[in-house]
């Protein structure tokens, strides 16, 4: 999909998002984690030690987590039919014939005020224009930027010792 596709109506990008299907970093950390703590015996000990704690649904977590083709990821981006039907900027940019609430002229407005964010990206948006914002997004999404939580995720798992 092309980088234009993924600009999110709240003038978001969907390619840093952890549920966009190109967006593999969170699903590759849950398939780390299931693997370390299978390596680490916890399946075998910890049932007797902690009855409270449900370690088979907790693996059914991670390995529904982890998997590439379940109803948690995205293929299409929020514009393309996927994410949160029920937005109140995505019905309100539907209504309106916009891509991205951006480039309303009612904005910012009481649906938009609910989005702390979103004024900072609106300014980004408008001084960097759309198609160097979009290149911008798209480099931090590369580099493990995650939308939501605004943190960078790298995962490294490697039987070599990392070079000093």
């Amino acid at each position: 999909m092309k980088d234009e596709n993924l600009i999110t109506y709240c003038g978001g990008y969907g390619g840093s998002c952890a549920r966009w299907c190109g967006y593999t970093q969170f699903r590759e950390l849950v398939t780390l984690v299931a693997e370390w703590v299978d390596a680490q015996g916890y399946q075998h000990w910890m049932p007797q030690q902690t009855p409270e704690f449900n370690y088979n649904e907790f693996r059914k977590g991670l390995e529904f987590f982890s998997k590439n083709d379940s109803w948690l990821v995205c293929e299409r981006c929020c514009s393309g039919g996927d994410g949160n039907p029920a937005c109140e900027i995505r019905k309100c940019c539907k209504k309106h014939g916009l891509e991205v609430c951006f480039d309303c002229d009612e904005f910012p407005c009481v649906k938009t005020g609910k989005e702390p964010d979103m004024i900072e990206r609106f300014r980004q948006y408008k001084t960097l224009g759309r198609i160097d914002w979009l290149r911008q997004q798209a480099e931090k999404a590369r580099q493990g930027f995650e939308g939501h939580t605004q943190k960078y995720y790298q995962v490294k798992a490697s039987k070599n010792p990392p070079k000093a």
